[in-house]
C-alpha cells in the first residue's frame, strides 16, 4: 500500500504510472476523510476520459445498480488507452455489501486489454476493502497492483431508515439512486436516506469519520433514539410506532416525547387515564404503553400491565381479569375500579363472569365487582345480603364502600335522636338487602305494634306548615319512607354547599296518596318513581330495587337544581313502602262488614256500631273509621302484590321522613380534627371515651363505624368533642365524622385494654 499525504500528491504519482503498461487495469484509491474525498473527485474527473456513474445503473430510484448492465458497460465501452473512473462504489459496499462486494473484487482482476485505468476510489471503507480482498487469490499474492491510500480530515453521519421524520436536522436524501448521486456530485455531511430496503439492508456500521445509522423500521429508531431498551416491538403496530416516531425531537426521551404530545409534565398513571374518556386510539395507545414502561411497582396497574400486550386486550380483558391472579386487597379493588371507570367499561366480558362464578368466599367476590355496571350492582345487592347474614361488619364494609358506595349509603341512616327508629330502619334495610325479614325485625316489629309507637311521632303536616311559613321550597317524593333518607342525604351532602337535617314524622292513615296528598297545587313538584315501580307488574329484586335507588339519585339533582334557587328545601313523602308486608304469607280476617283495602293492608269500617265495638287491637290501629295493620301481615281478600305495598301502619309505610336541605352560604371552611386521646383505655366492658378536637366551631357531630353511631358531647369551647364507647374491642379503629349528616373528616386510634406500666405508676 503507498500512502499519500496530499492530492496533488497521488495525482503526480497517478500521472506518471498511468504511463506504464501493466497486466491489471484497476487502481483502488483508499480516502480518508471526507474533505480529501472532495478535493480528490473533481481532479480525479480532469484525469479520465469517462467517468463511470453508478446512479446510471439504477433502474429505479429505490434501487441498486445492476451489476452485470455495470460490467457489460466496462466491457463494451473500453477501448485502448481509455481510462475510467468508478464513483461511489464506497456507499454501494456500504449498504449492500453482499452484492456491492462480488462488484469490487469481479473489478479488482480487471484486465488492461482494452483499458488502460479504471480508477476507484473508497471511502472510508478500509476495513471492508481489506477483509473482502482478502477473498482474492491474487491480492493476498501480491500479484496486484499497489493499493493507494490518501489520508484527510472530515467525517460524515448517514442515517437510513424506510421513513422519514419530520423534525430531523438532516437533508433528506429519498431513494438510492438519489444517494449515489449525491456522492458523485460532492458529499455531505449529515444526511438521511429514505429507502424501502433499510428493513433488508446488510449495512456495515463503521466508526471513525463515518458513522451509519440504520433503522430498519420506526420502532428501531425510537428504541435506539430514546434508549429505552425495554420497548417490544410487538407492543405496537407499524403505524404506531411511525406516529409516536413524528413527534420525536432529537434528543428527546421517551418520557419527555410522551409528555409533550398528552401535554403533561410527567407521568402520572391518575392524571393520564382520566384524560383517557378525550383521548383518540393514538394517545391511548401512547398513554397504555408509558404505563408498561412507568406504572409504579406494586400497584395494580402495574400488575394488568405485566399481563397486558397491547392496547385492544388492555381495555376489554387484562384490566378487568387481572383482579382473578392477585391476593384479596381493598387498594387494589379500589385501584381497579378507578382504571375501569377511566376506561368507560360498560359491561363485563363473559370470562368475568365465569371466574367470578368459581369463587366461594362472599368476600372474594365482593372484591371483584364495581358499580360500573347494572350487572354488577344486582351481583353486589345480592351479595351483600348473603355477607349480611355470615360476617362481622368491619371487613366488608369497606369493600362495599369501594365497589358500590351508594349501597353502603344506603345502609347508613342519617342522624336522628330517635333510639327505635336508628334501631328499627338498621334492621330494616339489612333485611331489604336479604329480602326477607330477620328475628330481629321481627322483634322490633313486635314491640312497636305492643307499644303503639306510632303516637309518638308528629304528624307531616305540623313539621310542614312551619316550614311553608318560613319561606322554604317543598319537594315531594311519592312513597319515599325513613328507608331512603340515609342514600338522599349522602347524594346531597356530597357536594360541600349543602347540609341537611332529618326529622322523622307520622304520615295519615292510611298510609294512601289519597289520604296524604297534601302538596299545595302547582307550586310544589311530586316525583312518583318510587312509586310507580313499587306497585309494577314486573317488580323483580333486586332490579326493582336498583330502579329506586336511581330514583333518588334523580331527586338529588332535583333538589340540587332548587337550591341553586332558593336557599331551603323540604324533601318530604306522602307515605313509605314494605316489602315485607307484600311478601308476607301472614293474613288475618277482618273485622265483620269491614271493607279490605288494597293489598289487604287496612279496612274501612261500615257504621257506627262497628266504630264503637272495635278500638283496639294487637294488629291494628284505628284512625277514624280505618283501621290499619301495624305488623307485616294482611287481611284476607286484599290481593296481593309482588313488589312493595302501602296502606298499613308499619313503620316503613307511616314513618317518613322530612329532610331539610339547605345551602350553605358564603366560601366552605375544610374542617380538621386532631384526636386527642390517640390511646383509648377501655374497661373490661369495652367502655371508654374519646376526645377529638375541629379546627372550627360546630353545631354537632357524629361518629360512624360500621353500624355504630355515637353523638358527641361539646366541650364548653364547642372545639372539643367527647364520644362515650361502649362494648367496644381493643384494636385500632377507622372511623367518620359526620355534622349536619354531611362526612367532614376521618380519624383513627388504638382502643387497649388491660393494665398498661402508667397504671402501675412504672
Amino acid at each position: 500500500m503507498i500512502d499519500f499525504v496530499s492530492v496533488d500528491e497521488l495525482l503526480a504519482h497517478l500521472q506518471g504510472e498511468s504511463c506504464k503498461g501493466e497486466r491489471f487495469a484497476s487502481r483502488f484509491i483508499l480516502v480518508q476523510g471526507r474533505k480529501a474525498w472532495n478535493e480528490l473527485i473533481p481532479k480525479l474527473i480532469g484525469e479520465v476520459d469517462r467517468v463511470v456513474r453508478l446512479s446510471q445503473f439504477c433502474s429505479g430510484k429505490d434501487v441498486f445498480p445492476d451489476m452485470m448492465r455495470l460490467q457489460t458497460y466496462l466491457r463494451d465501452e473500453a477501448s485502448c488507452d481509455c481510462k475510467f473512473l468508478l464513483i461511489p462504489l464506497a456507499e454501494w459496499l456500504r449498504l449492500d455489501l453482499e452484492n456491492a462486494s462480488e462488484m469490487l473484487r469481479s473489478i479488482a482482476e480487471w484486465p488492461t486489454g482494452k483499458m488502460r485505468r479504471l480508477y476507484v476510489p473508497l471511502l472510508e471503507v478500509e476495513n471492508i476493502f481489506s477483509s473482502e480482498m482478502k477473498r482474492v487469490m491474487r491480492y493476498g499474492q501480491n500479484l496486484l497492483p499497489d493499493v493507494w491510500r490518501l489520508r484527510g480530515e472530515g467525517g460524515f453521519e448517514i442515517t437510513i431508515a424506510p421513513f422519514i421524520t419530520e423534525h430531523t436536522d438532516q437533508p433528506v436524501i429519498e431513494g438510492i439512486k438519489a444517494y449515489l448521486s449525491l456522492w458523485e456530485e460532492s458529499s455531505v455531511s449529515k444526511a438521511w436516506v429514505s429507502t424501502a430496503l433499510a428493513p433488508w439492508l446488510s449495512v456495515k456500521q463503521t466508526w471513525g469519520n463515518c458513522r451509519v445509522n440504520i433503522y430498519r423500521s420506526c420502532f428501531e429508531y425510537i428504541k435506539a433514539k430514546t434508549a429505552c431498551n425495554e420497548l417490544v416491538q410487538e407492543w405496537g403496530s407499524s403505524d404506531d410506532w411511525a406516529w409516536l416516531v413524528s413527534f420525536y425531537r432529537e434528543g428527546d426521551t421517551l418520557d419527555k416525547t410522551a409528555s409533550k404530545i398528552l401535554n403533561v409534565t410527567h407521568y402520572n398513571a391518575q392524571q393520564l387515564f382520566s384524560l383517557w374518556p378525550r383521548l383518540d386510539e393514538r394517545k391511548r395507545w401512547l398513554v397504555w404503553l408509558w404505563s408498561k414502561l412507568r406504572s409504579e411497582s406494586g400497584t395494580y396497574l402495574s400488575f394488568v400491565m405485566q399481563n397486558s400486550n397491547n392496547l385492544y386486550d388492555f381495555s376489554r380483558y387484562d384490566a378487568v381479569m387481572t383482579i382473578f391472579d392477585l391476593p384479596r386487597s381493598l387498594s387494589f379493588s379500589r385501584e381497579r375500579k378507578e382504571l375501569l371507570a377511566c376506561l368507560g367499561l360498560s359491561a363485563m366480558p363473559p370470562e368475568f363472569w365465569e371466574r367470578y362464578r368459581s369463587l366461594t368466599d362472599l368476600l372474594d367476590k365482593l372484591a371483584v365487582l364495581t358499580d360500573l355496571t347494572s350487572e354488577e350492582q344486582g351481583e353486589i345487592v345480592l351479595c351483600v345480603g348473603e355477607i349480611l347474614s355470615e360476617y362481622s361488619p368491619d371487613p366488608w364494609r369497606s369493600y362495599l364502600e369501594v365497589a358500590f358506595p351508594a349501597l353502603s349509603w344506603y345502609l347508613q341512616l342519617p342522624f336522628v335522636e330517635d333510639e327505635f327508629v336508628c334501631a328499627y330502619f338498621s334492621a330494616y334495610l339489612r333485611c331489604r338487602l336479604k329480602d326477607e325479614p330477620d328475628e330481629a325485625l321481627n322483634s322490633l316489629v313486635s314491640q312497636w305494634k305492643a307499644e303503639k309507637l306510632l303516637w309518638n311521632y308528629p304528624t307531616r303536616n305540623k313539621i310542614l306548615t312551619e316550614l311553608r311559613a318560613a319561606g322554604a321550597k317543598v319537594l315531594w317524593v311519592d312513597a319515599m319512607g325513613v328507608e331512603w333518607a340515609g342514600l338522599l342525604t349522602q347524594f346531597l351532602t356530597a357536594k360541600d354547599q349543602v347540609e341537611c337535617e332529618v326529622k322523622i314524622v307520622r304520615a295519615n292513615l292510611p298510609t294512601t296518596t289519597a289520604a296524604n296528598n297534601d302538596w299545595d297545587g302547582d307550586e310544589e313538584g311530586v316525583m312518583r318513581g318510587l312509586d310507580n315501580i313499587a306497585h309494577h307488574y314486573d317488580y323483580r329484586f333486586p332490579k326493582s330495587y336498583l330502579d329506586a335507588m336511581n330514583v333518588i339519585k334523580d331527586v338529588s339533582n332535583q333538589v340540587s337544581a332548587l337550591l341553586s334557587q332558593v336557599y331551603t328545601v323540604i324533601i318530604v313523602s306522602d307515605h313509605g313502602l314494605s316489602r315485607f308486608a307484600a311478601i308476607s304469607d301472614a293474613k288475618i280476617e277482618a273485622p265483620e262488614k269491614a271493607e279490605v283495602g288494597p293489598y289487604g293492608r287496612y279496612a274501612i269500617l261500615q257504621d257506627n256500631n262497628q266504630l264503637e265495638r272495635i278500638d283496639i287491637d294487637d294488629e291494628w290501629i284505628r284512625e277514624g273509621n280505618y283501621i290499619c295493620l301495624l305488623a307485616h301481615n294482611r287481611f284476607r281478600h286484599g290481593g296481593g302484590s309482588s313488589g312493595e305495598v302501602h296502606g298499613g301502619a308499619a313503620p316503613e309505610e307511616c314513618l317518613i321522613p322530612a329532610i331539610i336541605a339547605r345551602r350553605h352560604e358564603g366560601e366552605v371552611v375544610q374542617l380538621q380534627f386532631e384526636v386527642i386521646t390517640t390511646t383509648v383505655k377501655l374497661n373490661p366492658k369495652g367502655e371508654g371515651r374519646l376526645d377529638v378536637r375541629c379546627n372550627r366551631k360546630i353545631d354537632g357531630l357524629e361518629l360512624r363505624v360500621s353500624d355504630d353511631r355515637l353523638l358527641g358531647q361539646k366541650g364548653d369551647d364547642r372545639y372539643t368533642w367527647s364520644f362515650s364507647l361502649k362494648n367496644w374491642k381493643a384494636g385500632w379503629h377507622v372511623c367518620k365524622l359526620y355534622s349536619a349528616n354531611r362526612l367532614v373528616g376521618e380519624i383513627s386510634f388504638e382502643a387497649t385494654k388491660g393494665i398498661s406500666e402508667e397504671d402501675l405508676g412504672l
